[in-house]
């Protein structure tokens, strides 16, 4: 019953019975569509993709540069923002709040100011959410290695479907809750891979792997032991005791040490290799009511003694699900992305 209890696909009721279609007015100007992909074993997978339409030609708002524009043989930009769902639910009902959210990167990269040579590109923004296996409309039964699978099939679809010649594909990993510990565990997967691989190989295609620039943990559970506490906190329940158990073993913590010995073991073949990793934001709810108020601070020392650059912000009076719905959380994640994609 353990992938049961903490992969919670079923609740609220009817919730893999939602569509996107329920949440359309809500998400406006943001268009959705649902795209289906499969995993590394198969398994077909739903993913929704978030874009802002240009009313009045039907293409994809673009950040535009502000001091001339741009010669005919300029590359561009292509920003893909792929989140990762937290343990309940299904993504429609995310899909609002990804909406905010990308609404709020077109306008604060409207006003940013061109300083420097690289922010002369048009860029566009997309936000890409996967539902993983046993999730809203993806196949399959809810386990960690099979989330696992799924992260690094996205990631591979993400760098096939949105790579183009003369633009430059950058992207943005962003986890809620579980989904942090899922976005930090493909992070230190994906990027072995792609220094080793310079293509991957996917059927007959060949998938140029793109770059991380950045990696969001928003309201993080630190690890399983620390999740099954939060998830049943009544003492007289026998699951916080059983973690010693679990075949579970989500564990950002080790996840960031598997990306610090990535770095040293490839320090030789990069001038900084500190610089490729990709910066980390921890966005913690101060009022979080079921990640303990321990974790955050647990990660930052953790990263520091790591030498890993993450910088914390706490989300004044947000609870679990609240940091990017406050306008100080949001503003921080937005800066955040367009610090580290306009370089």
């Amino acid at each position: 019953m353990q992938d049961k209890l903490l992969y919670l696909t079923w609740l609220p009721p009817f919730t893999r019975s939602e569509k996107i279609a329920d949440y359309e007015v809500e998400c406006r100007p943001v268009r959705w569509e649902e795209k289906q992909i499969r995993s590394l074993d198969g398994v077909k997978l739903a993913v929704c993709e978030g874009r802002i339409i240009n009313p009045r030609d039907g293409s994809h708002a673009t950040r535009k540069t502000h001091d001339r524009p741009l010669p005919k043989s300029a590359r561009k930009r292509s920003v893909v923002i792929c989140y990762f769902q937290g343990n309940g639910g299904s993504m429609p009902m995310r899909l609002p709040l990804l909406s905010q959210v990308l609404r709020t990167i077109i306008e604060m990269s409207e006003t940013t100011l061109a300083s420097n040579e690289a922010r002369h590109m048009e860029t566009e923004y997309t936000i890409v959410a996967l539902s993983y296996r046993g999730y809203w409309t993806s196949s399959g039964r809810a386990t960690q290695s099979g989330i696992e699978k799924d992260a690094q099939a996205f990631l591979n679809w993400v760098s096939e479907t949105y790579k183009s010649p003369g633009t430059d594909l950058e992207i943005v990993l962003w986890g809620h809750s579980l989904g942090s510990a899922v976005a930090t565990a493909a992070t230190a997967a994906y990027l072995p891979r792609r220094d080793s691989e310079q293509t991957l190989a996917d059927g007959s295609h060949n998938i140029s792997m793109a770059p991380l620039v950045g990696l969001i943990l928003e309201a993080p559970t630190s690890s399983i032991k620390d999740m099954l506490i939060s998830l049943y906190p009544q003492k007289w329940l026998p699951y916080r005791y059983l973690w010693p158990l679990s075949w579970n073993t989500w564990d950002i913590t080790r996840s960031m040490s598997q990306m610090a010995r990535w770095r040293e073991e490839s320090s030789s073949e990069a001038a900084s290799p500190a610089s490729r990793l990709p910066p980390i934001l921890l966005l913690s709810a101060e009022k979080d009511e079921i990640i303990p108020s321990y974790v955050p601070g647990q990660l930052e020392r953790c990263a520091r003694s790591l030498n890993l650059d993450l910088q914390i912000k706490e989300v004044a009076g947000a609870m679990h699900t609240e940091a990017p719905l406050k306008l100080d959380g949001r503003k921080a994640m937005v800066q955040f992305i367009l610090n580290n994609t306009s370089r």
